[in-house]
């Protein structure tokens, strides 16, 4: 399975980074023109706000699985530790196993609320864009995240792979 994510994990990373670029630099486009257009032309672009927290929710969990897939989390060691001290080969296991655990949730509360934007036909308050659409959004991305981060876990005794992102800060 090392070899198989060794192989697939990058390319998904590429397209992620790429993603994750456009709609950061689509954000901060929107956020200029919507602050020009408001104080010097006395119109700013209609919905920008909207626009502006689905991009952020969509960046945040474009970028969640490039971080999932380097464990390359800030992280508050308050157990770790005395988990490392205490069993030293089954620390980083309960803390992977606890990280794949909670992105499970994650996803599949995500999932079920964008079939739920579906199934009621439900529309975004200013635009009256289907819901669906930025929520299915979300939750593939967390998908995707989930699945990047549970082919990390391969890789995380990989030298080559882990590089300097691994370290903690």
């Amino acid at each position: 399975m090392q070899s198989v994510a060794r192989a697939v994990l990058p390319r998904i990373l590429s397209v992620l980074e790429a993603i994750s670029a456009i709609l950061l630099f689509t954000m901060m486009a929107l956020t200029f023109v919507d602050v020009i257009g408001r104080y010097v032309f006395t119109a700013p672009v209609f919905g920008a706000a909207e626009m502006i927290q689905f991009l952020l929710a969509m960046t945040i969990f474009g970028g969640l699985s490039l971080i999932n897939a380097h464990d390359s989390h800030i992280t508050v060691e308050l157990f770790e530790p005395w988990l490392q001290k205490r069993f030293p080969r089954l620390q980083p296991i309960l803390v992977q196993t606890f990280s794949v655990g909670v992105m499970t949730i994650i996803a599949w509360q995500l999932t079920v609320f964008a079939i739920e934007a579906h199934e009621i036909g439900s529309f975004t308050v200013v635009l009256e864009w289907p819901l669906v659409v930025v929520a299915g959004t979300v939750a593939g991305l967390s998908v995707v995240s989930l699945i990047v981060q549970i082919l990390g876990l391969f890789l995380l005794d990989d030298p080559e792979w882990r590089g300097d992102h691994g370290d903690p800060l």
